[in-house]
């Protein structure tokens, strides 16, 4: 005997990691269908329900496999079985808890378009309907007149009233029960608008790598991502590229606002070597003038010494004002020399 769960809202199998992300209770097709695969194709089974309900298409795809199993088919109502989940339960003998409930309603969707697109949803809807009332009347025995009008009018079921109706083979634990049951809420859905938020979102950030893929689906090479997803590989080059652009440019900026005087030409190849970033840009200024600032320390230094020497010959001895203003040239010519004068 296997047992398998169908719990929070029934979902696409696409959608179903990121409410695993989220740490939403969810189930989809393939989920389910994983859970199935592990029983032997005549093995009894027991499917546990407590569900508001969800996308038809999905259900429809449970309910499906469901009564292709060869052995026999258990169906628990611990909870709610609403909606999408009602009609998954039709497909085993149903067992309910006093305190449960199920509901039908119409089938519903949002959308959006001309007269003639809204003309085909309601079409479309129409014939959902129609498709669920097929599964109800092969558990129920009522007509589909009788179905859609209880479908029409948004019908709750306690766990008598299931039974009394059909949906329900046995009432777990009692054969009757008077306990009032709370009306269970929305079904839990997220809106397709937030869900594509989401998974945009999640590819921004590059979270989309932490959910689970299968073996066969792991990308090892950008070429692969190029071929098999090239709407995503554009997106991402396209990121790649201009927030290469934008940290060059910041780069740029940054060694600018370094520029001072006699560091022009550090600056001017700062900007040339993209390896090269204002902060060890600004150590080579540091050194540059701790090593400049030395050569004209020496520099003073040896000024000084030659200046005391042309002095001492002239206070050595008392001379003319001829040998004076000899000196004073020399000196004058001394220094001039020093400095790249002629």
């Amino acid at each position: 005997m296997k047992r398998i769960n169908i719990k929070g809202v029934i979902v696409d199998s696409d959608d179903q990691w990121l409410y695993d992300y989220l740490d939403m209770e969810a189930t989809s097709p393939k989920k389910f269908a994983d859970k199935l695969a592990e029983a032997d194709e005549d093995e009894e089974i027991i499917v546990e329900i407590n569900s508001g309900g969800g996308y038809v298409w999905a259900a429809s795809e449970i309910y499906t496999k469901l009564r292709q199993h060869k052995g026999d088919v258990k169906i628990e109502i611990v909870g709610i079985a609403a909606s999408a989940a009602s009609f998954i339960a039709c497909a085993g003998k149903v067992f309910i808890s006093p305190t449960a409930q199920m509901m039908i309603h119409n089938a519903w969707t949002m959308a959006s378009g001309d007269k003639n697109q809204m003309q085909g949803v309601s079409e479309m809807l129409k014939t959902t309907d129609e498709a669920i009332t097929l599964a109800y009347a092969d558990k129920t025995n009522l007509s589909q007149e009788e179905l859609l009008d209880l479908m029409e009018k948004e019908t709750w079921m306690s766990a008598t009233k299931a039974k009394e109706l059909g949906f329900a083979d046995e009432i777990m634990f009692e054969k009757t029960s008077n306990q009032a049951v709370a009306s269970a809420n929305n079904t839990g859905l997220i809106p397709e608008a937030v869900l594509n938020k989401l998974k945009n979102e999640l590819i921004d950030q590059r979270i989309v790598a932490s959910a689970p893929k299968k073996e066969e689906e792991t990308l090892k090479s950008v070429e692969e991502l190029k071929n098999q997803y090239p709407d995503l590989h554009k997106q991402v080059t396209d990121e790649a590229f201009n927030a290469g652009i934008k940290a060059e440019n910041n780069r740029l900026k940054e060694i600018e606002e370094l520029s001072i005087g006699g560091a022009e030409d550090l600056v001017n190849k700062a900007k040339e070597d993209p390896s090269m970033t204002a902060e060890k840009l600004a150590m080579q200024i540091v050194k540059a003038q701790k090593d400049t600032g030395a050569n004209y320390l020496n520099q003073v230094q040896e000024d000084a010494q030659e200046l005391n020497e042309l002095e001492g010959s002239d206070t050595s001895a008392k001379n003319s004002d001829a040998e004076r203003s000899q000196n004073a040239k020399s000196l004058a010519e001394a220094m001039n020399k020093k400095r790249g004068g002629k």
